[in-house]
């Protein structure tokens, strides 16, 4: 077997696929780990022909199969691939209902098998090589904007949104980095007379300027129809609930993806979001394609955040608290730290003398302002104030039941866990910080690693 490839060094499936065929195999069943970073899969095994299907293997949805038939049925050296989908193992105890995967996941899988099928029907044909590489470049975008266009029950092929906000993030409007914002609306129709979105309002450069994806953005109808460009506030009609994930500097658009309507934007970094429901669901950055599912991304951060002393619902509120806070730091791209205790008399085990928040030692200063924090929990405090504490350099320190302790914290672990002496200041931070409690590093390029008992744990 070539390393990295799905299929065995004899398989018949090498023959009927031919080189290019293979190497497509290989990078477009990938595409699952890509979309889903918290699944994994089993190794791909080849069986008797079996057709495409995507299917839940218990009531309790915990694992999928994947079927892809490669080939006609009947005709020489066709077979299928079969794996199974589950929730990527980490070391939790986690509930099966908190393993369970997701009606979107479960269609996003069954995407993925349909199109590698179909695709590779005919990739024994000698103009197939050409075709798969172009197929490759757009794979796991093709899956999104499907995915997307039947979810919502859109007529407007989200291909030719993407690629045009693509072209978008590599231009600029008076030097500034364009950003960009258009809430689709399945409810809404116009008439033929009106200008086709993307590729005739963005003939001219103005309009590419003109909408922000903060506070404005184009209205558009099913069918692609500019409807209006619109302040984003006119959907603003009810507040968005704690279930709501999403960076806050996109709460406008956030609001305005409700009721069936999907929200998209990019934004000044250069990333893709898309909204529905008023939570962030799919994002584009670092070249990659990702399904955001926050309920089990808190679910792995509540498990391992758990005390003893503390109520699960106290730990439930503080958790949900630093994830809201990391996700908007990481679309910011401002970087930063929390780190939450599992006890507070460990405070001085990581925390720098003079940086604990009321200490003896602090300058003046730090101390008149410690007096507006002193007696906040992390839920408690307004939302931007958490994140700009977050964007201080050093690290935001709270005990276990949210009161904030530090901020701007040299930390000073008094573990530093497993080190492999390569990593940055705030990584080495991070990983000593866990061995006290759960820390949370986000980078300055957007990603967000969670650490535990001095070792790296999840990564989104």
């Amino acid at each position: 077997m070539s390393q990295g490839s799905v299929l065995r060094a004899n398989s018949r499936l090498r023959t009927f696929l031919g080189s290019a065929g293979v190497d497509f195999l290989d990078w477009s069943v990938g595409a699952v780990e890509r979309i889903l970073p918290h699944a994994e899969i089993d190794p791909w095994s080849e069986i008797a022909w079996r057709a495409t299907e995507s299917v839940w293997m218990s009531p309790q949805r915990t694992e999928i199969r994947m079927t892809i038939a490669i080939g006609p049925q009947g005709e020489p050296n066709t077979r299928s691939l079969q794996t199974v989908v589950r929730r990527r193992n980490v070391p939790v105890a986690a509930s099966k209902r908190r393993r369970t995967l997701d009606t979107r996941e479960h269609d996003i899988c069954l995407r993925v098998a349909t199109r590698i099928g179909d695709v590779l029907a005919v990739a024994g044909r000698p103009s197939g090589a050409p075709s798969l590489s172009a197929i490759r470049d757009v794979f796991d975008e093709q899956i999104i904007a499907d995915h997307l266009r039947e979810h919502h029950g859109l007529r407007l092929d989200l291909t030719d949104v993407f690629s045009a906000i693509h072209e978008l993030a590599e231009q600029t409007y008076e030097n500034r980095p364009l950003t960009f914002g258009a809430v689709l609306d399945p409810e809404e129709t116009s008439d033929g007379d009106a200008p086709i979105f993307p590729r005739q309002l963005f003939d001219s450069k103005k309009y590419k300027a003109l909408s922000d994806g903060f506070r404005t953005a184009y209205h558009i109808s099913s069918e692609g129809h500019l409807l209006a460009f619109v302040d984003l506030e006119r959907f603003d009609e009810r507040s968005l609930s704690e279930k709501n994930y999403f960076p806050q500097w996109a709460e406008h658009l956030a609001k305005a993806s409700r009721h069936g309507r999907c929200g998209i934007c990019l934004s000044r970094q250069g990333d893709i979001l898309v909204f529905d429901e008023g939570t962030l669901r799919f994002t584009y950055r670092y070249g990659r394609w990702q399904y955001w599912n926050h309920n089990h991304l808190l679910n792995l951060l509540k498990n391992r955040a758990r005390s003893q002393n503390v109520l699960p619902s106290t730990i439930g509120r503080v958790v949900t608290s630093v994830y809201r806070a990391s996700v908007d730091v990481s679309f910011r791209r401002s970087g930063g730290l929390f780190v939450v205790l599992h006890n507070r008399r460990r405070l001085a085990k990581i925390v720098r003398r003079g940086d604990e928040l009321g200490s003896e030692d602090r300058e003046s200063a730090d101390k008149e302002f410690d007096k507006l924090l002193t007696g906040y929990t992390m839920q408690g405090l307004p939302w931007p104030v958490v994140v700009e504490l977050a964007s201080l350099d050093g690290a935001v320190v709270v005990d276990n039941s949210g009161e904030v302790r530090a901020y701007g914290s040299v930390l000073q672990p008094k573990k530093r866990g497993s080190l492999k002496g390569t990593e940055g200041s705030r990584t080495k931070a991070a990983i000593g910080a866990s061995n006290y409690g759960l820390a949370v590093k986000i980078s300055s390029d957007g990603a967000i690693t969670v650490y535990h008992d001095g070792e790296e744990f999840l990564g989104v």
